[in-house]
């Protein structure tokens, strides 16, 4: 908690702004952003939420369009989403289930190339379904989109309130994602619940380094 006049938050180490695999299975380059399509943001806030997926495959450009909402640079230095700080703690990762032209299987979106980066294959409905405390609807949904906080890069000016400012961000990444979803008539749903350790192990992460944030179902 901070308090005024209380001791200034704990130093630390800085870490890298972005998470860099140095050799991804493949590298998807998604296509390049229209900016106009869809509805105006008034039609999209107003649009319903967490309506359930009618099942159906979605395209790389729609998929890009609502990762590039999410976590996307509108330039070098900021995000599209709210950042309540001076650098993004935020990652993003994919699980592919139904996305035309693009293998099934766990990808991680590089922001500053708007790429995917291939991490694993194959579907992975039964085992991220079980992670999302046993939810029996992911089926009808084409991809699932993770968040995830890395606490280093904001713990060496905020200290433990950097935990804090984490979920805010994650809260507003994946508000922007619901909101592209629904402007490009797709269906984005927050998944609220889901076994922390569950998540991160399949992602391959550490929890105490890199803890799973929100999750953003997406499909038709």
């Amino acid at each position: 908690m901070l308090v005024r006049g209380g001791a200034a938050p704990p130093t630390a180490v800085a870490a890298s702004r972005f998470k860099v695999y140095a050799n991804p299975h493949e590298r998807v380059r998604l296509p390049a952003l229209d900016r106009i399509r869809g509805e105006s943001v008034w039609e999209a806030l107003a649009g319903a939420r967490g309506e359930p997926a009618e099942g159906g495959s979605l395209d790389q450009d729609e998929l890009g369009r609502v990762l590039w909402a999410a976590a996307g640079l509108i330039d070098r230095r900021q995000r599209t989403h709210l950042v309540p700080s001076e650098a993004s703690g935020l990652e993003a990762y994919l699980f592919v289930h139904d996305v035309r032209e693009l293998s099934p299987g766990r990808y991680h979106y590089d922001a500053r190339e708007h790429t995917l980066e291939q991490l694993g294959s194959g579907d992975g409905r039964f085992h991220l379904a079980t992670a999302l405390l046993d939810r029996p609807d992911l089926e009808a949904f084409a991809a699932s989109l993770v968040l995830t906080g890395v606490p280093a890069r904001l713990l060496p000016g905020h200290g433990a309130r950097a935990y804090r400012l984490l979920a805010l961000e994650a809260g507003a990444a994946a508000q922007a994602a619901v909101v592209a979803a629904t402007a490009l008539g797709l269906t984005g749903c927050l998944a609220a619940g889901f076994y922390d350790a569950e998540l991160a192990a399949l992602l391959e992460l550490d929890t105490a380094l890199e803890p799973p944030l929100a999750v953003v179902l997406l499909g038709r």
